[in-house]
């Protein structure tokens, strides 16, 4: 693990966890805020896989990954005093494909884990008029981010009439930089957006993350609560060499629609 990226992971775990969350927050400090946010990422996978000199197209889509999907786990969660604060993005998917290569079928198998630790603070706010349901002034605001993200990936080419497989088994480490946006439409619609970008320390690794949700304010069980719905983008590109020597390539990239919720407390 890079020295840079160990002291960003450090920095960002010391402060806290947390997620990005669509909810729009008084910039004075205040008491601080937990934020739990549970979603359903309806994503397909597109792009490359080459293990062990095999080469394979990824692309599965959301339709076909729910009907081979073998576990999945995704939530975020945040803590924040209105002003800078620290969260944890977290996605586990395991799913599988069958493609057809040169007359041949191969499964491509593919079980990833991602992590994503960071902290913000907010730079900007302008005030838009009236409060929200949640009695706090209805605001634009701009947070500048920073952290690392940490990926688990195994990934298998297997040929069953021929008996043959190939495995490779990774992790890596991935700090970025980004910016995060938030504006209140009215007392109970929010409007914000997430981008970032990692992979600076080595060409090997590239990654770019960009979301965008509405969401819309509301009680549950007298909890404040966001009701959120929106669009996710993961594009990852990580380049090592496996156990026979030949380079291991996955350049994959994640699409698709969001729903889900924040629950403050």
């Amino acid at each position: 693990m890079p020295v840079c990226a160990k002291k960003i992971f450090v920095a960002c775990i010391t402060l806290g966890l947390s997620t990005f969350a669509a909810a729009q927050h008084n910039t004075q400090e205040q008491e601080w805020l937990l934020l739990v946010s549970p979603f359903v990422w309806g994503a397909s996978l597109k792009g490359d896989l080459a293990i062990a000199g095999k080469k394979a197209d990824v692309d599965m889509p959301f339709a076909d990954i729910v009907s081979d999907l073998d576990s999945v786990f995704m939530g975020n969660i945040e803590l924040s005093n209105h002003r800078f604060g620290a969260y944890l993005d977290a996605i586990n998917v395991d799913t599988s494909q069958t493609e057809h290569v040169m007359g041949q079928k191969i499964k491509v198998a593919v079980k990833q884990t991602t992590l994503a630790a960071g902290a913000f603070y907010r730079i900007y706010t302008s005030d838009l008029g009236g409060s929200t349901v949640f009695n706090e002034p209805r605001h634009f605001t701009i947070d500048p981010t920073i952290g690392v993200r940490w990926t688990k990936l195994k990934a298998s080419l297997a040929n069953t009439a021929l008996g043959l497989k190939f495995e490779k088994k990774t992790d890596w480490y991935d700090p970025f930089i980004g910016v995060r946006a938030s504006a209140d439409l009215d007392k109970h619609w929010n409007i914000s957006a997430l981008a970032d970008v990692g992979g600076f320390d080595t060409s090997n690794k590239k990654t770019y993350n960009g979301q965008v949700y509405l969401g819309y304010r509301t009680f549950i069980a007298q909890q404040p609560t966001m009701l959120r719905v929106g669009y996710r983008y993961l594009s990852q590109r990580y380049k090592t060499r496996d156990f026979t020597g030949n380079s291991f390539n996955y350049d994959v990239r994640q699409a698709g629609p969001v729903l889900g919720l924040t629950v403050r407390f």
